[in-house]
């Protein structure tokens, strides 16, 4: 939130006029809003209870017919049949007698295995393997295994670590993503000397300053709304006494406030003005309600443009005839300055001690290209 502040040297000549006010059936948003209650709260009538007519009986419980019978109950199997006497196995036989198992074989004069074998002169291991050319490009070259039955080989120079570079301040002249450097940034990856690349928000894009660093930067097309969230206005108005007569022309004699958006300025209808509820009898009215027309958006170089075409001012509402009220206004503060890159990067303003405005405090809402109005 982007705070200004005016000194008390702004000039306020004229500001004890009154101005139309876009009225509150004219298809503005927003409405009126008191203090007091709201009226009793209609009945919608009674509410008839028909009867759906007495509960049907779904007849006498059908029976399934008696039970049936699984006929007599379990029958005998007869007299248990005998096995007759146990049989005999007959008189135990004999194996007869022992056989013998013939004289034991001896396997003969053992034999001898001859001479033992030689394995003949050790072989030698050749000539002394190399390591090879020393490796480049990265890891450290290996001398190959060690050769067996010889001398060991050697293990060559180590490999070089190769050329590549670190991204970062010095070696990128765009934003580092991954280890890489993008020199193309994008609203997505956007930055500058080596730094980290961020995303910019909705309606940024990545600008190159001057100097040809880039940076988020808010979109000069992009499209907004605004709201008005709270106010409050000086206890007196800008010609002195009360801002109502003794009774009020709503209410009593304290301001009745409301905020309205015109674009361009002066010109008062439902397609080029947006206000908010009227609240009745305060020094501080606290709305936090949408201020451009319904379905319409402001453009950031409309909103930042040096000599803008639209206004917002804050007023007390008054009547102009003893029936014909919510038609006027008298000014509190009629706002109509450049509103800062830095004010909707931030997504609002408090504007502070602006003519018999305390304070007014803004927001502005981001609208994506997909729900911006054309």
């Amino acid at each position: 939130m982007v705070t200004l502040s005016f000194a008390c040297s702004v000039d306020e000549s004229g500001l004890a006029g009154t101005s139309e006010k876009l009225q509150r059936d004219g298809g503005a948003t927003g409405g009126f809003a008191t203090t007091g209650s709201g009226g009793n709260v209609g009945s919608g009538g009674n509410v008839s209870v028909g009867n759906g007519g007495d509960i049907g009986s779904g007849g006498t419980t059908a029976t399934g017919g008696s039970i049936g019978s699984g006929g007599m109950e379990e029958g005998t199997g007869g007299v248990s049949a005998t096995g007759g006497a146990p049989g005999t196995g007959g008189a135990t036989g004999t194996g007869g007698t022992p056989g013998t198992g013939g004289v034991i074989s001896t396997g003969g004069t053992p034999g001898t295995g001859g001479m033992t074998s030689t394995g003949g002169t050790p072989g030698t291991g050749g000539v002394t393997s190399m390591g090879g050319a020393p490796g480049t490009g990265g890891i450290p070259g290996t001398g190959g295994a060690t050769a067996t039955g010889g001398l060991s080989g050697t293990g060559g120079a180590p490999g070089t670590g190769g050329g590549g570079m670190k991204c970062g301040p010095g070696t990128c002249d765009g934003c580092c993503a991954n280890g890489q450097c993008v020199r193309n940034v994008t609203a997505k990856q956007c930055g500058a000397a080596g730094a980290a690349c961020t995303a910019c928000a909705p309606c940024e894009i990545c600008s190159s300053s001057g100097s040809g660093a880039a940076s988020c930067a808010i979109d000069p097309s992009s499209q907004w709304t605004i709201v008005a969230v709270s106010a409050q206005v000086s206890m007196t108005p800008p010609g002195g006494g009360t801002w109502d007569p003794p009774h009020g022309d709503e209410g009593g004699s304290a301001p009745d406030l409301f905020c309205e958006y015109e674009n361009p300025s002066g010109d008062v209808s439902p397609t080029t003005a947006g206000v908010t509820d009227t609240v009745t009898d305060v020094f501080t009215a606290n709305w936090d309600q949408t201020i451009t027309p319904p379905g319409v958006t402001v453009s950031a170089s409309a909103l930042m443009a040096s000599k803008p075409a639209w206004r917002i001012w804050v007023g007390d509402e008054d009547c102009s005839g003893p029936t014909n009220c919510g038609t006027m206004g008298q000014i509190a503060c009629s706002y109509q300055q450049p509103i800062s890159a830095a004010s909707l990067m931030s997504g609002g303003a408090m504007i502070s001690n602006y003519q018999n405005c305390v304070a007014l405090q803004l927001s502005f809402v981001c609208q994506p290209p997909s729900v911006a109005a054309p």
